[in-house]
């Protein structure tokens, strides 16, 4: 693959929130996802690999928690969302390395990865249709111009809407833009750090 640092140095940079065996089962899924997009370089690898951590605390696809009755309070009847029918709420809940969220986003997703989202919403949970979901998402919302300005904040705004888990997100970013610029391949290559 592309991205110089070794699954363990990954996992170690990341600590509880990348645990080595998924990293190893997991980033080659995104890596490659993110080359089919067209999307691949090392600072949106960065940008992945940091958001992954936070999003999930896992390295792994994850489901939003909370019951039906919760979900159904955060969800139902969102049209903002795309929830037009009964039971949306609970069916297009969060799921994979990053939180697609109602029916909009699984049938539009869906569309972009060739995957059936939204009669099969589970299928977000597999790692490898959660690694193509990421990539079109980070290719939809333009995080890899955010990812090459160095802009990690903006990176960060545009998957969340906002900062929450900013602080792990730019401690992840810091170390792995660190740990980049000390590879043999970063010779003459800054990638200088700009929140």
């Amino acid at each position: 693959m592309n991205f110089p640092l070794s699954a363990e140095t990954i996992s170690g940079i990341l600590g509880p929130y990348g645990p080595l065996d998924r990293v190893r089962a997991n980033w080659p899924l995104v890596e490659a996802a993110l080359d089919r997009a067209g999307i691949y370089s090392d600072l949106v690898a960065v940008a992945a690999i940091a958001t992954i951590a936070v999003e999930t605390g896992s390295f792994s696809p994850v489901r939003e928690r909370g019951g039906p009755a919760y979900l159904a309070g955060l969800y139902e009847g969102r049209k903002d969302l795309g929830n037009d029918v009964a039971g949306d709420g609970v069916r297009f809940c969060g799921r994979g390395f990053i939180q697609i969220t109602g029916r909009w986003d699984y049938t539009h997703f869906g569309k972009e990865t060739g995957h059936d989202l939204a009669g099969n919403p589970e299928l977000a949970m597999d790692p490898s249709v959660a690694a193509d979901v990421l990539a079109r998402f980070f290719k939809d919302r333009g995080v890899p111009q955010f990812a090459e300005a160095r802009n990690w904040s903006a990176v960060r705004r545009r998957v969340n809407g906002g900062m929450i888990g900013w602080q792990r997100f730019s401690d992840a970013v810091t170390a792995l833009v660190a740990a980049l610029d000390s590879t043999p391949a970063a010779a003459g290559n800054s990638t200088e750090v700009i929140a």
